[in-house]
């Protein structure tokens, strides 16, 4: 029989530890699991890494206290109002380590832990001052041509946390459209834990099989979250990102006092 890996929110939760690096799945404010998100921001965690293509997930982390260090090519409200208003304060005042680095070096470095590889190499970051800035990634002399490479590191993270549309119990799940890097994350993670839409059977979901982008070996647990990437968007489920209520996060995020009574309410 297969296994039963669905939990609530609160379990998943329960599995991440202080000190963790928390890889989150998602670009910008597209399918972001911001229904586990908000449910860190509401624990007692902290110091934890955040790695991924960001956006209010990583800002509301910082905002609540959460973040040691983010690793990201980029925090943006693509699509949505406003500013990373958490993120540039922190980044600003030094209250927290970051590596920033290019897109694809932060997609490099993933697919290195995900196949198990100390390096991932590549040409992005050369005549930039992203090596400047980063004096750990270190380049090489490729050995058949002779030209100079980027190593960009490993990115191996304790937990992934990503948003599916469909999944079934056993940690089958569906991306529609753009899949991006989850597919990649998911396998550079030593947990996995999927929120989705709606938990169907598997023999729902296995009608739709060129969108199972994700495979039970790779998850730990699902959970169902309806609306679970919201204020972002979900292709096709809901394609408008919710402005007012993006636009709302930023407002009250300006304030640490205005910021937990939005916390508090959502």
């Amino acid at each position: 029989m297969a296994e039963n890996k669905e939990m609530t929110v609160d379990q998943v939760v329960k599995q991440i530890k202080n000190g963790d690096t928390v890889a989150i799945g998602g670009w910008g404010i597209i399918r972001k699991p911001l229904g586990l998100v908000r449910a860190i921001a509401k624990s007692d965690l902290k110091d934890l890494t955040i790695m991924g293509l960001a956006g209010m997930d990583l800002d509301m982390l910082i905002a609540a206290g959460k973040v040691k260090k983010a690793i990201t090519g980029f925090v943006a409200f693509e699509g949505g109002e406003g500013r990373a208003v958490a993120y540039d304060n922190a980044r600003k005042n030094g209250t927290i380590e970051y590596m920033e680095i290019s897109e694809f070096m932060l997609i490099a470095g993933l697919k290195a832990a995900a196949e198990r590889i100390p390096f991932y190499p590549t040409r992005s970051g050369l005549g930039t001052d992203i090596l400047t800035m980063n004096p750990e990634i270190e380049t090489f002399k490729a050995p058949y041509t002779g030209e100079k490479l980027v190593a960009m590191p490993a990115l191996r993270a304790d937990v992934c946390l990503i948003h599916a549309n469909q999944a079934s119990s056993e940690g089958y799940a569906t991306i529609k459209g753009d899949k991006l890097w989850d597919h990649i994350m998911v396998r550079a993670a030593d947990k996995v834990f999927v929120s989705a839409e709606q938990i169907i059977p598997r023999y729902e979901l296995q009608k739709d099989m060129a969108d199972v982008k994700i495979l039970t070996p790779w998850v730990t647990g699902v959970v169902e979250v309806p609306n679970g990437a919201r204020p972002g968007i979900l292709f096709p489920d809901y394609i408008d990102p919710g402005n007012k209520t993006i636009k709302a996060y930023m407002d009250a995020a300006l304030d640490p006092k205005a910021f937990k009574e939005y916390m508090d309410k959502w």
